[in-house]
């Protein structure tokens, strides 16, 4: 795995000025989404975020994209 696929992206969905209506919007998405969290803000703890994380979807085109090009790249040999 590259360092970039095991970092999560988590995306901001809401702010609150307590932590008590954040709490309830957390509660409110936890079940639409993997992972739900409240985050304090850095300036004195002013503003509190509700952030998601879903995992990322994967393809299994992009596999088969990569076999076929293999394919087409490779060397032709007369005999």
């Amino acid at each position: 795995m590259t360092e970039t696929a095991k970092t999560k992206k988590w995306i901001t969905n809401s702010s609150f000025l307590t932590f008590e209506e954040a709490d309830i919007k957390r509660n409110e998405l936890k079940n639409k989404h993997e992972s739900v969290k409240v985050k304090r803000g850095k300036k004195g703890g002013e503003v509190f975020r509700v952030k998601v994380w879903d995992p990322p979807a994967t393809s299994k085109n992009k596999k088969l994209n990569r076999k076929s090009k293999n394919n087409v790249d490779k060397k032709v040999r007369s005999r």
